[in-house]
């Protein structure tokens, strides 16, 4: 599923779904969980379709619908409230420097940072974090173009 400030581009559910609403407010799904018409109806404004999530009801997750939950490169974002997120990077296949995380231990960060829910965003060479226009991470391989963001700004 893909939405964008708030308009619909794709609507097939490939793997578990994040969705943040108008009000600021974030949910997470499994791919089983999630009912398009619901989010629409609760004004979805963004919609990811990356997964898995990471937490759920303030409770690290389990089990993942994942192939890749070894040790890896991960991009994620947390929920505390509407408004107020949580974004991590963590480098990784990089001997000497970072061999990443698993999911489990993935989730367990966003549960120890006090988030009520948190989903695993593309990791590998894509995850990446930009500050004031300097990455401040060491992605994988160099890192890689991305058709894909979340952005924060002041208005």
């Amino acid at each position: 599923v893909v939405i964008r400030n708030g308009e619909l581009y794709r609507e097939k559910t490939y793997k578990d779904v994040c969705v943040l609403y108008f009000d600021g407010t974030m949910e997470t799904f499994t791919k089983n969980e999630f009912d398009i018409d619901s989010a629409i109806a609760k004004k979805a404004w963004q919609a990811w379709s990356f997964g898995p999530e990471l937490m759920k009801d303030g409770y690290p997750v389990e089990e993942f619908d994942s192939s890749v939950s070894d040790k890896n490169p991960r991009c994620g974002i947390g929920y505390y409230e509407p408004g107020h997120y949580c974004l991590v990077v963590v480098d990784g296949r990089q001997p000497g420097y970072s061999s990443g995380m698993t999911l489990a231990e993935f989730s367990s960060l966003f549960y120890s940072l006090g988030c009520n829910t948190a989903y695993n965003l593309d990791g590998g060479a894509t995850a990446q974090m930009m500050f004031q226009d300097q990455r401040i991470n060491l992605p994988s391989g160099g890192g890689r173009e991305s058709s894909d963001i979340i952005f924060f700004g002041v208005g």
